[in-house]
């Protein structure tokens, strides 16, 4: 009887969806909090500060997580984890500064399109490299197909858009800033492993982060460009959580992620952020986020092209027919090839 436990599975999948489309939320907050401050990196700079709050919370009343801290210390004064796994923030910073730019020109729809589709295609590239904890992964043909479809259904929405008169840029920065988020996930896996702790992993990323940014603000500011002021407007005060979505992203993924495996949690994920965001373009419109026919088959392309990349390559019975039993391995026989895989799901 397989109805009973197909409840729990459903549940953390319409959870997942619906952290999915927190990260929809995300992008349009931190789009609608560069224009009233005046800048993406101002934006970035807030959305950083309110994801910190959050996780140095969690990092605060957790002994655990607290243990696991001291833990990282001991590693990098020890050479045991190289300084440099620590920058994957610098990732996450691009990646609110891409949303802050390009959605208020683009709207979310097709920033989360061009973003999840540099993120499959740079965990293409990042997988055939030593950089993830689980070492070199084989590219197989589905993957290389997937990202194909991927790209394909991106560029059928991008050269629409860029028809209307968007510059090329507009697409290229969240394509860029979803390729080098599959580094930070790389990055954060070696760190979540060496401390055992993803509230640590996700506390060194928004450190990292908003110390850059603080850099980067103190830059601007210097050079001339007026920060403009927080949201007055009583409509506006949501602007300001856009790290807090992000948190809550990684909160409720983190739960699931167990009921689910990795490759449902990825599927889950992207399409609530899929479905998110074409809801947010049609219901709230906002300049620039038209929501045509081509957006939608694009949308669907690139889902499909994700299903196609994560999918687990079937092992034939065949395999196993031709060896003689004790030729047999019970560990490899039972590991699906794909479950080292991960997918374009999270986000910082």
């Amino acid at each position: 009887m397989r109805s009973p436990s197909l409840v729990p599975v459903l549940t953390a999948g319409l959870v997942t969806i619906t952290a999915g489309a927190a990260m929809s939320l995300q992008g349009r907050a931190n789009g609608l909090l560069g224009q009233v401050l005046g800048h993406a990196v101002f934006a970035a700079l807030v959305s950083f500060f309110v994801g910190l709050i959050c996780v140095g919370i969690a990092l605060a009343v957790s002994a655990k997580s607290r243990a696991a801290g001291r833990r990282l210390f001991t590693l990098l004064r020890d050479r045991a984890l190289p300084w440099w796994m620590l920058l994957g923030g610098l990732s996450g910073c691009l990646v609110v500064i891409a949303q802050a730019t390009t959605i208020p020109r683009i709207g979310v729809a097709m920033f989360t399109m061009a973003f999840v589709s540099g993120q499959v295609t740079g965990g293409l590239i990042v997988d055939a490299t030593e950089l993830p904890p689980g070492g070199r992964q084989r590219l197989g043909v589905l993957r290389i197909l997937g990202v194909v479809i991927v790209l394909a259904s991106l560029a059928f929405a991008a050269g629409d858009r860029l028809q209307s008169g968007i510059p090329l840029w507009t697409p290229l920065l969240p394509l860029v800033s979803g390729a080098l988020t599959s580094v930070q996930q790389a990055f954060n896996g070696h760190i979540r492993a060496a401390t055992e702790s993803a509230v640590v992993a996700t506390t060194v990323n928004f450190t990292v982060g908003f110390a850059a940014l603080v850099v980067g603000a103190f830059v601007l500011l210097m050079t001339g460009h007026p920060w403009h002021g927080f949201p007055t407007a009583p409509d506006q005060w949501w602007i300001l959580l856009g790290g807090a979505f992000g948190v809550v992203f990684i909160a409720l993924t983190t739960v699931t992620v167990a009921r689910l495996g990795v490759l449902l949690l990825s599927l889950f994920a992207l399409f609530g952020n899929l479905v998110g965001a074409l809801a947010l373009d049609v219901l709230l419109p906002i300049p620039g986020s038209d929501v045509t026919l081509t957006t939608v088959l694009s949308a669907i392309g690139v889902l499909i092209g994700i299903v196609v990349t994560i999918l687990p390559v079937p092992v034939g019975p065949s395999t196993s027919a031709v060896r003689p039993k004790s030729a047999v391995r019970p560990k490899s026989a039972v590991r699906p090839s794909s479950g080292s895989r991960r997918g374009p799901a999270s986000r910082t």
